[in-house]
């Protein structure tokens, strides 16, 4: 294969990495439905002024290609600047050719974790553990996927940054009926119509719901990169307000972040 050849490194949201703690970050490269295993492989990470925290770190590679770097408390110091605009880069040698996969980065105080868990799944539906395939030992891979959904909405949305939000419980219902959809959307594409037409419906309500949770989530949010919430006593919606002409006087603007 050539360098053109379109490798797919799996990155799915922006990789946080926590201020003032060591911390492992990691790489996974697919073609044709497996994943690669490079023979070589270093890291860098650029500041937002395009200055090196790490440059041509070497990295290591597990028995199933997955390339790892670790960070020490030394490189992500408690004098970097918290916020987005950091660059990671892969170098990975594949087929003895080099390929560089780039991923944007944030340094962050803490970040935001799910909140749910099979057990959150099966206080609505008590049969479920029983359902699941005898190929998986727990629903945790849709859980996940679910999870990454919700932060790419909250970022495309402008809702602002998944790690400066303070009450993640808020998430709790549109993450639990997120993950119902995607376990019943593949229960469905499993089965023949007929049998699988339960499932196709309870996809799709659940879906519904999802979608209905999370036009009235709000949180509380950490405006300042402080680690605590600005005004606990003031909540932001998910979905921004539209104006069609200027809001009022007295509507509470979002000041912007202090990096």
């Amino acid at each position: 294969m050539s360098s053109s050849t379109p490798y797919s490194a799996r990155v799915r949201i922006t990789e946080l990495l926590e201020r003032g703690k060591s911390q492992i970050t990691q790489l996974e490269i697919y073609r044709d439905g497996s994943q690669v295993i490079p023979t070589a492989a270093t890291y860098s990470i650029m500041k937002p002024d395009n200055q090196y925290i790490v440059e041509g770190g070497v990295c290591t590679i597990s028995d199933a290609g997955t390339v790892k770097y670790t960070h020490t408390i030394t490189q992500l110091n408690n004098n970097l600047d918290l916020g987005e605009g950091y660059v990671q880069e892969f170098s990975c040698t594949i087929n003895s050719e080099v390929f560089v996969f780039r991923r944007m980065a944030a340094i962050v105080r803490k970040r935001l974790y799910p909140v749910i868990s099979d057990a959150d799944l099966e206080e609505v539906y008590t049969d479920l553990g029983n359902l699941r395939p005898s190929s998986i030992t727990s629903y945790q891979g849709y859980i996940d996927s679910a999870w990454y959904t919700i932060i790419r909405r909250i970022r495309t949305i402008g809702a602002g940054y998944e790690y400066l939000i303070t009450s993640p419980e808020a998430f709790s219902e549109a993450h639990r009926h997120l993950s119902l959809y995607l376990i019943f959307r593949d229960f469905h594409s499993g089965m023949s119509q007929s049998a699988g037409s339960r499932y196709l419906e309870l996809a799709q309500e659940h879906y519904r719901l999802y979608n209905d949770e999370f036009h009235v989530i709000n949180f509380i949010y950490d405006e300042d990169h402080t680690g605590k919430p600005e005004e606990a006593n003031k909540r932001k919606a998910s979905q921004p307000s539209i104006y069609l002409n200027r809001p009022g006087p007295y509507m509470y603007k979002r000041r912007r972040s202090r990096w």
